[in-house]
């Protein structure tokens, strides 16, 4: 029995690695990589009718956005991504692009439906037919044909007369739809256009005649274009930060926690490589926030592994065996471990369907990440954690990081309260801690009430160039080439390693018709040699609103659905003391960012959404332990209650710490070596998951505590002193 057991276990792991390491190359080489990663431009185009009075229609729109597509392809551009939004909207992402002026010039002009005669010249042009004029209808011979009409008579009798016998082909752009000959003179103003059309060809050809020209004129509302260098850099950075945090968190999982830890290695590199797959099976397209959320998901993932491993180090304290321990640890954790999944997968689920772009591949990653969390990091290492028990392996409880010293008798335990924990007095200190989040909230309201916040363009309007040039730049050199240019930038700073990146905010749009862009590049081109790489971004001011009440909802969503959901499954002290928290966590990032003058964007929203997200997740595992003790505590007076609040914190402060540092230590390398677009998403990051660990233990149970306090016999008589 004990041999199947220690086969079943190595085969298992080795299967499964070996899997792993065999598929990772071709998965590696499958995924799709954002704009922000490979080079190019994201554009969304608003659509307006050209001719005064005229309409954007639904297939209208369709049909643009496919001739879109096409002249991307025209350029050689791989896999062009070109969607309609709403009911006059166009997103087209165009990737590896070597010209991008020259493809985005015309990218922007109007289709155009011609009729040209065997020489080429453009005979009839879309605007000669009358709109919705053209049908389907069947020839005698039971074939497809499309009657169509025109507005001058004399003109369509001339060009068939003219062309009588030979073809007179209709072109969309440069793509030719048919090829028709002139059999008759057309003094009607009608005709018919026959051929070996199917039902599906012929009304297509119809709608695309019904729309003459396309009449649809695209004004850029929103661009985000990345250099090819300068996305391999983004990619380089971010994938190093990425490999040094898994490291890290993997070396630290070992050393912690032995036997478990081990297990937890296995099961982490196990969840890698299935997120990659997810990404390479769904085809969906990998972006830079979407590694951060990469990263910081690989932090989180181990959470699952650390709350299981510290609740069967505590049922081995209290004198159960090895294989009883396993079983109850595991089944006491998996309700904190899906709590504070699903809170995060609310926050995600809201960025994912009010962000757009790159924000959405975050908020997708961090999703997937929760859910295969749950695959990999709880059903996975369990089943290998007892395989391994099974093996008898390594059993005794020191592998398990538990000293002999501290396990008890089982007949031993009494109480809630048994064990070996030193017991903090957390809640003594509460309203000193009350007093320091208050004045932090009341001096981040003074700066957000008198200097408002350093918006970026996202919510400002305007446009953002950031420049790596590739040599040592000064200030005062990148200024004199904007005075050059004759634009020069409300902002404009130097940094990055080596003093190589230049970035500059305009408050007003660049004008993309005049090259106002392009002109910039050629002057640093110009100075500094051919490898001057830049990313602009470009927010009209109506989309600029439109992100700043999306940004708005997607907080409050949020917020309201955790509400929810841990009013169903805990009771309404504890959500109305986790919002407390949350919005603590928040609005103390937020209040740091107006203080220091720090870039408020579209990224910066992703952090505060996953800091919502991870805020409630953490404290969730104190609610959780709170609740458990409850069935067993006597509450009688507040000090009953504040002893329960302590020993719970107390029980959970290891795990709080634990999961606490892999994540933070895993967003402060993204920080540190990660790329510098999304340095503010780091800081923002970090700094929030510090001050969430702070809130979960010194503000979201200590409001719990006050909130509780009435339902108990008596208020103490002397609540401010230390408990023994």
């Amino acid at each position: 029995m004990r041999g199947s057991r220690i086969a079943g276990f190595l085969l298992t792991a080795l299967i499964s690695l070996t899997v792993v390491f065999a598929t990772s190359p071709t998965i590696l080489n499958g995924i799709k990589l954002g704009l922000d990663l490979k080079g190019g431009f994201e554009i969304l185009y608003e659509a307006q009718p050209i001719e005064e009075g005229g309409t954007v229609t639904k297939e209208a729109l369709q049909q643009t956005a496919k001739s879109l597509a096409k002249r991307a392809d025209s350029f050689g551009v791989t896999e062009p991504e070109v969607t309609t939004e709403g009911t006059n909207r166009i997103r087209a992402r165009i990737a590896g692009v070597q010209d991008e002026t020259t493809v985005r010039e015309m990218m922007k002009k109007p289709a155009e439906l011609t009729f040209r005669g065997p020489d080429g010249k453009k005979e009839l042009l879309g605007s000669d037919f009358v709109e919705g004029a053209a049908e389907v209808a069947m020839d005698e011979m039971n074939q497809p044909m499309i009657l169509i009409e025109v507005k001058d008579k004399e003109k369509l009798r001339e060009v068939s007369q003219r062309l009588l016998g030979q073809e007179l082909s209709i072109y969309l752009d440069e793509e030719m739809l048919s090829n028709p000959v002139v059999r008759d003179v057309l003094s009607a103003g009608s005709a018919t256009i026959s051929g070996n059309y199917t039902m599906t060809e012929a009304k297509e050809l119809a709608e695309i005649i019904n729309m003459g020209a396309l009449p649809l004129k695209l004004t850029e509302k929103y661009t985000q274009s990345v250099g090819a260098s300068l996305g391999q850099q983004s990619l380089e950075q971010t994938l190093l930060a990425g490999v040094i945090a898994t490291v890290f968190i993997l070396l630290f999982m070992l050393f912690v926690y032995r036997v478990p830890g081990f297990i937890a290695c296995i099961t982490l590199i196990i969840y890698n490589w299935g997120l990659l797959v997810l990404y390479y099976w769904m085809q969906a397209t990998l972006t830079l926030p979407g590694i951060a959320a990469f990263v910081l998901g690989i932090g989180m993932a181990v959470d699952a592994n650390i709350i299981t491993a510290e609740r069967i180090r505590e049922e081995m304290r209290t004198g159960k065996s090895l294989l009883s321990a396993m079983k109850a640890g595991s089944k006491s954790s998996f309700r904190t471990i899906l709590d504070a999944n699903v809170t995060t997968i609310v926050a995600a689920g809201v960025l994912y369907f009010v962000g757009t772009g790159a924000i959405q591949g975050f908020a997708l990653t961090l999703i997937l990440s929760n859910i295969l969390s749950m695959a990999t990091n709880v059903y996975l290492s369990r089943f290998l954690l007892k395989l391994f028990i099974g093996t008898g392996w390594l059993s005794e409880s020191k592998h398990y990081g538990v000293k002999p010293a501290d396990i008890q008798k089982l007949s031993d335990k009494s109480g809630y309260e048994d064990g070996y924990y030193r017991i903090f007095n957390f809640t003594k200190l509460r309203n000193l801690f009350f007093a320091i989040s208050g004045g932090i909230t009341v001096l981040g309201l003074v700066f957000v009430l008198a200097f408002n916040f350093n918006y970026g363009v996202d919510f400002k309007a305007g446009t953002s160039l950031d420049m790596v040039v590739g040599k040592t730049v000064t200030k005062a050199d990148a200024e004199a080439l904007f005075e050059q240019a004759g634009i020069m930038p409300e902002t404009l700073t130097v940094g990055g390693e080596g003093s190589e990146r230049v970035t500059a905010r305009f408050d007003r749009v660049l004008d993309s018709d005049k090259g106002e862009v392009k002109a910039i590049k050629a002057l640093f081109v110009e100075k500094y040699g051919d490898g001057v790489s830049i990313e602009e971004n470009t927010v009209d001011p109506g989309i600029a609103r439109e992100l700043a009440v999306k940004a708005i909802y997607a907080i409050l969503f949020a917020s309201i659905g955790i509400i929810i959901l841990v009013s169903i499954r805990f009771e309404w002290r504890f959500a109305v003391a986790g919002i407390v928290a949350l919005f603590h966590d928040v609005f103390v990032v937020v209040s740091i960012f107006s203080i220091f003058r720090l870039e408020v964007n579209l990224t910066f929203i992703a952090a505060i959404l996953t800091i919502i997200g991870y805020s409630i997740n953490d404290t969730i595992v104190i609610f959780d332990r709170i609740r458990e003790n409850l069935r067993f505590a006597k509450l009688r007076t507040f000090d009953d209650l504040s002893r329960l609040v302590n020993v719970s914190i107390s029980q959970t402060l290891t795990r709080s710490i634990n999961t606490g540092l892999t994540v933070l230590v895993a967003s402060f390398i993204l920080l540190l070596f990660g790329s510098k677009s999304i340095a503010l998403f780091s800081m923002a990051m970090t700094l929030g998951l510090a001050v969430g660990m702070y809130s979960s233990i010194y503000i979201a149970a200590q409001v719990w505590l006050l909130l509780k306090k009435n339902s108990i016999g008596r208020k103490p008589a002397e609540e401010g002193k230390p408990q023994e």
